[in-house]
C-alpha cells in the first residue's frame, strides 16, 4: 500500500462487514429500504404496490441467480437475501420456472448482463402477459439493460413507454445511486413464444 494515493471505497458494507445489502429500490418511485442490515421483514407492498412487479421482481431474483441466500456472489447475496425477508421462497420459484435444460447466459463483464429464460405452466394465465409459455428475465447494469428498453412499469405495474423524458430521468437516478456509492441493477424481462 505505500504506493497508493487514492483508494476508492464502497459505503454499502461491503469493505466493514465483507457484504452488500439492497438499500433502494426503483419501481416507477425511488424508494428506500428500511431496516436494511439483519432479518426483519420487509413489507415489499410499501416498496412495490404493484403485486406484476413484485412478482416479476421474485422471478428475475430467484431464477436469475447462481447460489443461494448464504452462498453466493455478494451481490447476488445482497437481492436473494432482500426477496427472502421480503417472504419470497426463491427456491420454490426455481422449482416452479426452471426445467433441467434451461437455458441461461451466464453473466459477462463485456455484456455487463445476465439472462435466464423461465418456463410457464400453460394454466398459468395471471403470470403471462401474452400469453406465451417463456419468459426472458435479464438483469445487469443499469445503464446497460436501459438501452435496449422500449417500455418499463410504472408504479401500478403498467407496461409505459420508455420515452426520453423517463430516460434522462432514471439517468440521473443512476448517477445519483453512483454518487452515493450504491452499485445500480436493473430489471428486464420478455416474453417469448414456445419455438
Amino acid at each position: 500500500m505505500g504506493g497508493a494515493n487514492n483508494i476508492c471505497s464502497d459505503k454499502t458494507g461491503t469493505l466493514t462487514k465483507n457484504q452488500m445489502t439492497l438499500t433502494c429500490v426503483w419501481s416507477g418511485q425511488d424508494m428506500k429500504i428500511p431496516n436494511v442490515d439483519g432479518d426483519t421483514p420487509i413489507d415489499i407492498e410499501a416498496l412495490i404496490p404493484a403485486a406484476f412487479s413484485r412478482n416479476l421482481l421474485n422471478q428475475a431474483i430467484s431464477c436469475n441467480s447462481i447460489g443461494t441466500d448464504t452462498d453466493a456472489q455478494a451481490t447476488e447475496l445482497a437481492m436473494l437475501k432482500f426477496i427472502k425477508r421480503s417472504g419470497c421462497d426463491y427456491q420454490h420459484q426455481r422449482q416452479q420456472y426452471l426445467s433441467k435444460d434451461m437455458l441461461r447466459f451466464q453473466f459477462d463483464s463485456l455484456r455487463k448482463r445476465m439472462s435466464t429464460v423461465l418456463e410457464f405452466d400453460v394454466d398459468d394465465d395471471e403470470q403471462l402477459e401474452h400469453g406465451y409459455p417463456k419468459r426472458l428475465h435479464t438483469k445487469g447494469a443499469a445503464e446497460e439493460i436501459i438501452k435496449v428498453c422500449s417500455h418499463y412499469l410504472n408504479e401500478a405495474g403498467e407496461k409505459t413507454e420508455l420515452n426520453d423524458e423517463i430516460r434522462s430521468s432514471l439517468d440521473d437516478i443512476i448517477k445519483g445511486y453512483a454518487k452515493d456509492a450504491l452499485r445500480c441493477i436493473a430489471f428486464s424481462y420478455m416474453d417469448l413464444k414456445d419455438q
